[in-house]
C-alpha cells in the first residue's frame, strides 16, 4: 500500500471515529468556540483567539462537513477509475470473436486523457487531435494502420503493453 493510500485510510478512520457529531459555532461574550454536538450532549472542541477571522473560523466549523465531502469525491472517483481500468484491460470476448485492437486504438485516440498521455510521456505534439494521436500510435507501435493491431501479433502486443502503461499513468495521476 503506498504511503498515500495509508494517508487515506487513517484520515478515514479520524473521521469516522468523531461519529455523527454535529459543530456548532457558539460565542459567550467575548469568546467565540465551537461546540461538539453528540444528541443533547455539547461538548468544547476549539476556542477561538480574537485575532482569528472569519475565514479561518468558518472553515475550522465546517471542516468535517468538507472532509466529508472529499472523502466522497474521492470514492467516486477511484470507482470510476476502477470501471474505466476493467473495461480497457479487459480482452475477454465471446467464444470465436478476437479482440478488435484495431477498434480499441481508434476510440482511445479519441479519450482526451490518452491524448494527455501520448502528450506527457510520448511526445505528441499541440493540438491534441484526433489524427495526431493517430499517427503517433502508428509511429509508437510501428505499423503503417490501426488494421495491423488485428494481424500482427508482435503489433498487438506493443499496444497492449502501451495500454498497460496508459493504465498506469492514469492511476498515478489520481
Amino acid at each position: 500500500m503506498s504511503a498515500e493510500a495509508m494517508e487515506l485510510r487513517k484520515a478515514r478512520e479520524r473521521f469516522a471515529a468523531l461519529g455523527k457529531v454535529e459543530w456548532l459555532l457558539t460565542a459567550d461574550g467575548a469568546a467565540t468556540f465551537v461546540e461538539a454536538r453528540t444528541g443533547a450532549e455539547r461538548v468544547v472542541v476549539a476556542r477561538f483567539s480574537d485575532k482569528a477571522t472569519t475565514d479561518e473560523i468558518d472553515f475550522f466549523v465546517n471542516a468535517p462537513r468538507m472532509v466529508d465531502l472529499l472523502l466522497r469525491l474521492v470514492d467516486r472517483a477511484i470507482a470510476a477509475t476502477r470501471r474505466v481500468g476493467a473495461s480497457t484491460s479487459q480482452q475477454v470476448q465471446p467464444a470465436g470473436k478476437p479482440v478488435n485492437y484495431a477498434a480499441q486504438a481508434a476510440m482511445k485516440c479519441g479519450e482526451p486523457a490518452f491524448l494527455v498521455f501520448l502528450e506527457q510521456r510520448h511526445g505528441l505534439e499541440r493540438p491534441l487531435t484526433d489524427d495526431r494521436a493517430a499517427q503517433k500510435l502508428r509511429s509508437l507501435l510501428r505499423i503503417t494502420s490501426r488494421k495491423e493491431l488485428n494481424n500482427d501479433s508482435a503489433a498487438a502486443e506493443r499496444w497492449r503493453s502501451l495500454c498497460t502503461d496508459y493504465q498506469a499513468w492514469r492511476k498515478a495521476g489520481l
